[in-house]
Order: structure tokens, then sequence, then C-alpha cells
């Protein structure tokens, strides 16, 4: 998890609304990880919306299921979007919407057995239950075929090179609609300092502030995770490479207690004066630890291109 989130740049992406609102974080995943994902994985993609009226979209979900079965069998999951029913939609949150992985097949009950971040357990959908027709209006499956020929080295050096773009707001260079709307709000080091302004008002969301910070203290706990894992893969910058995974560590000393905040908060649906002053100092923690990691990756880049 730690070497994939890393490479597709979740593990060093963080970005902030003015006052401290909901972000969807994982917005990363259109424009960047996706468009990287080729590079990294072969795969067939099963596309239909609710409005291709052409498309024979029973005979579609057959060929797909026939393609994920087939998949699975060669050991490789398949990925697909909102994988669930109008009867999961009906029931409580947290619904699975977003991507899921595919990873069996029932014959007999002819349905799909589901792994998916937002829902604790593993669970079964029919295989023609997703998609247009059930509860949403876009029907995407993705069948791994076979990984593709990198390089890895140079597939970690540009990771590396996009977390410190990620971090001074450069990473969103396109002209595209989903670029300008990320450039429009604060990223990496910006978006810690609007975020620790937004604790200086009572209007500070609750469960927004949760939401952050879970999602922050995540992404570095991977971050510090991938760059000491990359000790190994490139020896020659080991020591600065250390060094960041250690400054993510101490950042995590931070994130962890702004977490528990946070949830503390949305028990109580308040925030007091004080947590939200601590709330602010802990923000302002991070990021200098998060300075101090960019920083050491950085001097891990500069000795690895007089390396090259």
């Amino acid at each position: 998890m730690a070497r994939l989130v890393g490479v597709m740049g979740h593990a060093f992406q963080f970005e902030m609304k003015e006052g401290g609102g909901s972000v969807m974080h994982d917005h990363i995943d259109w424009g960047l990880a996706l468009d990287l994902l080729p590079e990294i994985v072969q795969f067939r993609t099963f596309n239909a919306t609710a409005r291709d009226e052409d498309i024979d979209l029973p005979a579609l979900k057959r060929e797909a299921r026939d393609a994920v079965r087939a998949g699975l069998a060669r050991g490789y999951p398949a990925m697909a979007w909102s994988p669930m029913s109008p009867e999961m939609k009906a029931e409580p949150p947290p619904h699975p919407v977003c991507w899921g992985l595919l990873i069996g097949y029932n014959e007999t009950e002819e349905t799909y057995t589901v792994r998916h971040p937002w829902v604790s357990d593993t669970y079964t959908v029919r295989y023609d239950a997703i998609g247009p027709g059930g509860h949403n209006p876009w029907f995407n499956v993705k069948v791994f075929d076979k990984p593709s020929a990198i390089d890895e080295k140079t597939t970690h050096l540009r990771a590396l090179r996009d977390a410190v773009a990620f971090a001074d707001g450069t990473r969103y260079k396109g002209d595209d609609d989903h670029s300008a709307e990320h450039r429009a709000q604060p990223q990496g080091f910006a978006a810690y300092d609007l975020w620790r302004e937004a604790f200086g008002s009572e209007d500070i969301p609750l469960e927004s502030s949760r939401h952050n910070a879970d999602m922050l203290k995540s992404r570095r706990l991977l971050a510090a995770e991938y760059v000491r894992e990359l000790t190994v893969i490139f020896p020659e910058a080991a020591e600065p490479l250390a060094a960041a995974a250690t400054h993510y560590d101490r950042e995590l000393e931070s994130l962890n207690p702004l977490y528990d905040l946070c949830v503390a908060a949305k028990k109580n649906q308040a925030w007091s004066a004080g947590n939200r002053a601590e709330a602010g100092r802990l923000i302002g923690e991070a990021l200098k630890a998060d300075r101090e990691a960019i920083a050491s990756i950085e001097a891990a880049l500069s000795l690895l291109n007089r390396s090259q």
C-alpha cells in the first residue's frame, strides 16, 4: 500500500479549502493517479453510462463478468466503480461509492466479492446490479491483465519529484478543468497554513475537521513507510531518505493527537477555545516536520541527480 500511494502521489498530497471545509482528498484519482495507472499495469476497461443507448448494457456486464472471472483465475483482482446494489444504497452509510476491488466471484449466486476502503468487511453484490440500472449512472470495470514494463528507479524518482511538487503547489500544471480546480485551492505547505488559520474561528466545521485530519495522518504514515523503503532502492541516498522518514514520523506525533481532538469535538458537537488553539499549534508543528521531510527528499534528489 505504501509503495502504491507513494508512486501514485496520495502519500504526499494535501489541500485545503478556506475555512477548513470539506475537501474531497481522493480527487487526486482523477487526472493524476488514474493517468499513471496504465504505466504500472495493463488493463481492459468495460465502460457505459446511462446515456449510452447504443450499448447493450446487459451484454456488456456479462462480458465484464467473464473477464473478471478469467482475471481472478490468474490471480488478478478487478476494479469497479461504486460496486453496490440499489438495496445497499438504501441502507445507512457508509456506502461503497468510488472505486472498489472485485476479489472473488460466486458462480451459484452470480455475485462479486468486493473489498472497499469504506467498508470494514468484504461483501457481495450481483454482477448485474452495479452501474446503470442500479444506483448510479456509470458502469466502469477495469480488468487487470499484466504489469507494464517499467523502470523501477525512474518511477520512484518521479514519485520523489512529485512529493516536492505537491508540497510547493506546482504538481497541477495542466490546463484541464481538473488541474484548474486544484490550483484554485491551496496545496501542500500553503494548505497547512490555511487550515491552521481556520482554527482561529468558532465556525470551524466538525466533521470536515475530523475527515481532513484522518486523511492527512493516514497519508503521512504511508509517506514515512514509502521513503523508508526507498533507502534500499537508492542506497546512495539512504541517509537523507531515512531522515525524511524520521521527519514524517515526527509529523505523526502531531497529527495523531490532532485527529483525537477533532474526534472529540465531533463527539461533543463543539470546539472549545482551548482545543482550537491546541489544534492550531499541532498543525504548525506538523507543518514544520513536513517542511523538513521535503527538504530531506530534496537532498536525496540532489544526490541521485549527481549519481546518474
